[in-house]
């Protein structure tokens, strides 16, 4: 199953697809109209006493920059991914609200 839309955001255009396979979901998420750093983000087991989920993130290719990882890790925590996420991210600001509102968006997109 596969989802794609493109929106405004802070006055970037940014598109976003989600991509649905048995084993992993595949998201573009870009204000370049290609594809971007390419991450692979995993949950770890929770943590019992803190009832919290990890991610851990790795660049398979692309920048390998502090802003990339934290932005997969944000975007894996907030929609709640139920198997391993392969994200390809190229964004011009990895600002917050940013972040946010494309989390929002793919809430809405996703059929898993």
């Amino acid at each position: 199953m596969s989802n794609a839309c493109a929106i405004n955001i802070s006055g970037y255009h940014t598109d976003i697809a989600a991509t649905v396979y048995s084993n992993r979901i595949f998201l573009i998420v870009s204000h370049f109209k290609k594809l971007g750093s390419l991450v692979a983000v995993n949950r770890e087991s929770p943590l019992s006493e803190f009832n919290s989920n990890i991610f851990s993130t790795k660049v398979l290719f692309g920048k390998d920059e502090v802003d990339v990882h934290a932005a997969a890790r944000y975007i894996a925590e907030q929609i709640n991914i139920d198997r391993p996420l392969l994200l390809s991210i190229c964004l011009k600001d990895y600002d917050i609200e940013i972040l946010k509102a494309i989390t929002n968006t793919i809430n809405q997109l996703k059929a898993w």
